[in-house]
């Protein structure tokens, strides 16, 4: 799993796959968003960011929270958005827990 570098980029990458996954173009995003097909192209290429009332109409229509637009684990995300949300929980909590062992042996 490629880990991406910047919160913006997190983003960016989560809402053009959530935006695909839906079947909607950037064009229909934006129109149901209420903002131009630019600004989406723009967040989806981590050009410019969202303000956080956009941010909740982005996910309103995507029906995600918001906070899965800011995740690393997309691939797991995706995989999980039909299963129960605690399931990636455990995930994110046994890799935590995988990282916090891993610096303590180093």
């Amino acid at each position: 799993m490629e880990k991406v570098s910047n919160l913006q980029e997190i983003f960016a990458n989560n809402l053009k796959h959530k935006r695909k996954k839906k079947g909607l173009t950037q064009a229909k995003l934006a129109d149901l968003v209420g903002v131009s097909t630019s600004f989406i192209t723009e967040i989806e290429t981590a050009r410019k960011a969202p303000s956080f009332q956009t941010i909740e109409k982005i996910a309103s229509v995507l029906e995600t929270p918001a906070w899965t637009l800011f995740s690393e684990y997309s691939d797991i995300k995706s995989q999980s958005d039909n299963n129960d949300s605690q399931e990636l929980m455990r995930f994110l909590l046994k890799n935590k827990i995988s990282d916090i062992i891993e610096e303590v042996i180093k």
